[in-house]
C-alpha cells in the first residue's frame, strides 16, 4: 500500500511539473533570449558601420555580413525519481514516533537552447549594387519625415545642390537657417518638367525615333526626381512674431531664389502690376536689392505683400531638362540642380581627404573642440564647428599663390565664428553679400563643420564607450558623451541601411521544441 502511494505521490508530482513547464519555458525562452539576441546585434551592427568608417579612412575595402535570420531551439528535460528506504518506525514498534517507512522524492530540471544564426556576406553585385546605387530623393524625404535635420542629411548625401559648386555651401547654409528658424519644408516629389526630361537618341539622320516620347515616359524612374522645399506661409492664426524675425526669413529665401535665379519654372503673381511698383520682380537683380534692403533698410514694409510677389518653392531636380524645354523655360541650364552620393560615395565624402566630414582625433582635440562655445549646446547643434587651427592641414589644402588669401579668409571666418552672432548658418562679411568673399566665406565655413569625432589612440577608452573597434593597432571610438557624433552616426548607418538589397536567401524553417502540450 505505502508503495502504490509514493508511486501516486511521484506521478502527480511529475505532472505538475511537466505542466508547469510547459506553461512556463515559451515566455521563459523569450524573456531570455530576445533582449540578449537583440542587444547583440545592435551592438555588432554599430562596430560594422565603424569599421567601415576606420576601413574608408584607410583606404581599404570594406565589407558588410548581415545576419540575416536568428532560430533558437529551447529543450526542457525534467524527471522525477522516487524511493522507500528501510529507515523508520514500523506498525506496532513501541515507543516509535513515525508510523511507517520513509520515502523521498527527487527532481531534476534541464534546460536548454541551440541557436541557428544565418550570416549573409555581401558580395558580388548584390554589393555593387547596394553601394554604388545613388540615394534617392524619396529615401531623403524619408528620413526628413523622421525628423533628421536638414544639414547633417543634405551635406552628407548630396554631391551637387546648385549648378556652380562653389555655391553648394551658400545654398545649403541659408536652407540650414530658414530650417532651424520652422520657415521650410522639404518634400520628394517627381518634377512636372521631367516628365519629357533627357535628350533622345536619334537616328542615322538625326531624326527622333518613332514613340521616342512614350519611351521616355516608360523609362523614366518609378519613385520620385527631385526634392521641393517649400517657404512655409506666414499664417493669420499663428502667435504674432518679432517683425525682425519675418524679414529675415523673406530676406534669406530671397537669397535663395537669388541663387536658384535661372534653374526654375516661371512664376507670376496674384498683382504682377504691384509687384513692379515696388520693384520686385524674379530678376537677379531685383532679387539681389531685396535681400540688401531688408538687411539694412529698417523701414516698415508690407511682408505680406512682399512674400505674395515671390514663389512659394524650389524644385531641386536630379533629372535633366531637355534643351527644347530649358531654351522655352529660359533656364541657364537644363543639368540635374542635385546629385547624391551612394553609400560608399557617402563614407568617401564624409572621410577622405580633402574636406572630410567625419574628423579623426586624438583625445585632446577632441576635448578642446568639444570645449568651444559654440559647440555646447549638443542637443540642438547637428554639427560640431572647428576653427581652422583645429583642422589637420591636409583635410584644407591650400592652392599654391594663394596663401596670403587663404589666411586672410580665414581670420575672418574665425572672427565671424567667435563673434556674437546667434548661430554658425550662414557667414555673412561685412561688404556685399554677392561677392567672391560671400561665397567662398560661406564654403569656408561649410568645410569647417565635422559631423562625427572619432577618438584615435593606442589604447582602449577608459570609460564605456559608444561604440568602438580595434584596427591596425589602434583604437576607434566615439565617445559616450558625444550626442553629436552618435546622431549622425546613426543617420549613416541608416543610409547604409536603407540602400540595403533585400536577401534572395529563403528563410530557415526549424522546428522549435518550447514543451508546450
Amino acid at each position: 500500500m505505502l508503495s502504490s502511494s509514493i508511486s501516486k505521490l511521484v506521478i502527480v508530482v511529475g505532472v505538475l511539473t511537466l505542466l508547469t513547464s510547459c506553461q512556463n519555458l515559451g515566455p521563459f525562452a523569450i524573456e531570455q533570449g530576445r533582449n540578449r539576441y537583440n542587444n547583440i546585434i545592435q551592438s555588432t551592427s554599430k562596430e560594422q558601420v565603424l569599421s567601415n568608417i576606420v576601413r574608408v579612412f584607410n583606404h581599404e575595402p570594406i565589407s558588410v555580413t548581415d545576419v540575416t535570420e536568428v532560430d533558437a531551439s529551447q529543450s526542457f528535460v525534467s524527471s522525477i525519481n522516487g524511493a522507500i528506504t528501510n529507515i523508520g518506525a514500523h506498525k506496532g514498534t513501541t515507543g516509535g514516533t513515525l508510523a511507517g517507512q520513509l520515502a523521498s522524492v527527487t527532481g531534476n530540471t534541464q534546460y536548454s537552447e541551440t541557436p541557428t544564426i544565418r550570416y549573409q556576406p555581401l558580395l558580388g553585385q548584390a554589393l555593387v549594387a547596394q553601394l554604388v546605387t545613388p540615394v534617392n530623393p524619396d529615401a531623403l524625404g524619408l528620413l526628413y519625415d523622421s525628423s533628421w535635420k536638414v544639414t547633417p542629411l543634405l551635406d552628407l548625401a548630396s554631391s551637387y545642390l546648385t549648378l556652380d559648386y562653389s555655391e553648394f555651401y551658400v545654398a545649403l547654409n541659408v536652407m540650414s537657417e530658414l530650417y532651424s528658424s520652422g520657415a521650410l519644408e522639404f518634400v520628394a516629389a517627381k518634377s512636372d518638367l521631367g516628365k519629357a526630361a533627357g535628350p533622345t537618341r536619334g537616328n542615322a539622320r538625326g531624326e527622333s525615333p518613332a514613340g521616342s516620347a512614350a519611351t521616355q515616359a516608360a523609362n523614366r524612374p518609378a519613385g520620385n526626381d527631385a526634392l521641393d522645399i517649400y517657404l512655409q506661409p506666414f499664417h493669420p492664426h499663428e502667435p504674432r512674431r518679432e517683425v525682425s524675425e519675418r524679414r529675415r526669413e523673406l530676406q534669406l529665401w530671397i537669397r535663395l531664389l537669388w541663387i536658384y535665379y535661372g534653374t526654375q519654372p516661371k512664376f507670376v503673381p496674384k498683382n504682377p502690376a504691384r509687384c513692379t511698383q515696388i520693384g520686385l520682380r524674379m530678376t537677379s537683380a531685383d532679387l539681389a536689392k531685396w535681400d540688401s534692403n531688408l538687411k539694412s533698410d529698417r523701414r516698415e514694409v508690407n511682408l505680406d505683400e512682399i512674400r505674395n510677389c515671390l514663389p512659394n518653392f524650389i524644385e531641386l531636380r536630379t533629372i535633366s531638362v531637355s534643351p527644347e524645354i530649358a531654351r522655352s523655360k529660359g533656364f541657364t541650364s537644363g543639368a540635374p540642380l542635385m546629385r547624391t552620393y551612394s553609400a560608399l560615395g557617402i563614407l568617401k565624402n564624409a572621410t577622405e581627404r580633402p574636406h572630410p566630414k567625419i574628423a579623426f582625433v586624438s583625445h585632446d582635440l577632441y576635448r578642446q573642440i568639444r570645449a568651444h562655445a559654440w559647440n555646447q549646446d549638443v542637443d540642438s547643434l547637428s554639427f560640431y564647428t572647428l576653427l581652422p587651427e583645429d583642422e589637420n592641414p591636409l583635410d584644407n589644402p591650400v592652392s599654391v599663390g594663394h596663401e596670403s588669401e587663404s589666411a586672410r579668409l580665414d581670420r575672418e571666418v574665425t572672427n565671424w565664428i567667435q563673434g556674437p552672432q546667434r548661430n554658425l548658418f550662414v557667414y555673412e562679411p561685412s561688404n556685399s553679400l554677392f561677392d567672391s568673399d560671400y561665397i567662398k566665406g560661406n564654403r569656408r565655413l561649410g568645410l569647417l563643420r565635422r559631423y562625427i569625432l572619432v577618438i584615435v589612440d593606442d589604447i582602449p577608452p577608459t570609460n564605456a564607450a559608444y561604440v568602438f573597434h580595434f584596427d591596425h593597432g589602434k583604437w576607434y571610438y566615439i565617445d559616450t558623451d558625444d550626442v553629436i557624433s552618435q546622431k549622425n552616426f546613426n543617420l549613416i548607418s541608416l543610409f547604409l541601411t536603407m540602400m540595403a538589397i533585400p536577401s534572395a536567401a529563403p528563410p530557415l524553417s526549424p522546428v522549435i521544441s518550447v514543451g508546450g502540450m
